[in-house]
């Protein structure tokens, strides 16, 4: 793993999860920056809240592209270094939580994460997706969802046998998930958060 295929790697992670896809739906759709509205955050579960279910379905799967595609190029790129490809996965989330166009202030990451876990191995991506999911239904808040995902990352990192500084990175990366829904962990606390059952239930109605 030499240097430069490291830098490469970077980038192209980085580079694919900077393309905001909430945002520019935001622009396109409503002509407002997402990040001004709803939790502020220009990901899935706020596109669906201020745009509506069928653009969050479509900020949801971009975003989740975004991680599938960082791991398959770069593993093309460099088939006998899969920890290249892990590098390129975690710098997918990194691009979309602080993309640089957009004063670094972007998404949280969720979905990003599961399109790099389906891009390492689909069965771990759908673990990954179950984590989300099935945590979210049972409290009825998305954010728990994130949590377990994100707790789940340094864990898959270690018992994949990456490096150890791999598996501090994605460490860092779960400190960084629990900071950006640190004004969520606040809603749920004064029950203002927004519950999955109310976003469905809306949309249904509407």
């Amino acid at each position: 793993m030499t240097t430069t295929n490291t830098i490469i790697s970077v980038l192209i992670g980085y580079l694919l999860g900077s393309i905001q896809t909430a945002y520019i739906l935001g622009k396109l759709v409503k002509k407002i920056d997402i990040r001004e509205h709803g939790s502020g955050n220009a990901g899935t579960s706020n596109a669906t809240t201020i745009l509506g279910l069928k653009y969050g379905l479509i900020v949801g799967f971009v975003d989740i592209l975004k991680g599938i595609a960082a791991v398959l190029i770069v593993r093309s790129l460099y088939p006998d270094t899969p920890q290249l490809a892990f590098i390129a996965g975690l710098m997918a989330i990194i691009g979309h939580m602080f993309p640089f166009y957009l004063r670094f202030k972007g998404g949280k990451g969720v979905a990003t994460l599961i399109g790099m876990m389906i891009g390492v191995s689909w069965k771990i991506g759908l673990l990954f997706a179950l984590l989300v999911i099935i945590p979210s239904l049972l409290t009825d808040y998305i954010v728990t969802g994130s949590f377990t995902t994100f707790i789940s990352l340094p864990i898959v990192s270690y018992f994949q046998e990456h490096s150890l500084w791999l598996v501090a990175f994605s460490l860092l990366l779960t400190a960084i998930c629990f900071y950006l829904h640190r004004k969520n962990i606040q809603r749920i606390l004064a029950k203002e958060e927004v519950t999955v059952s109310s976003v469905l239930f809306k949309k249904k109605q509407s």
